[in-house]
């Protein structure tokens, strides 16, 4: 399994313009890389979010009818 070597920080990110043109360049490449530069208690996290967000998304527009 391959390991991502850059560990990406939100305030690296808006320090470093260049760094936010690429994630902007190639949004798919920098996301997997992200994800893959997370621990497994976060992904697991982000997995129960993203869960969470379509759980209250299906509660929505099931009211909405």
């Amino acid at each position: 399994m391959e390991t991502a070597q850059n560990q990406y920080n939100i305030k690296e990110l808006l320090k470093n313009p260049n760094a936010l043109m690429e994630a902007f360049k190639n949004p798919s490449k920098f996301g997997l890389d992200f994800y893959k530069s997370l621990s497994t208690r976060n992904k697991q996290y982000l997995a129960f979010a993203g869960a969470a967000g379509l759980v209250v998304y299906g509660v929505i527009l099931g009211r909405q009818k």
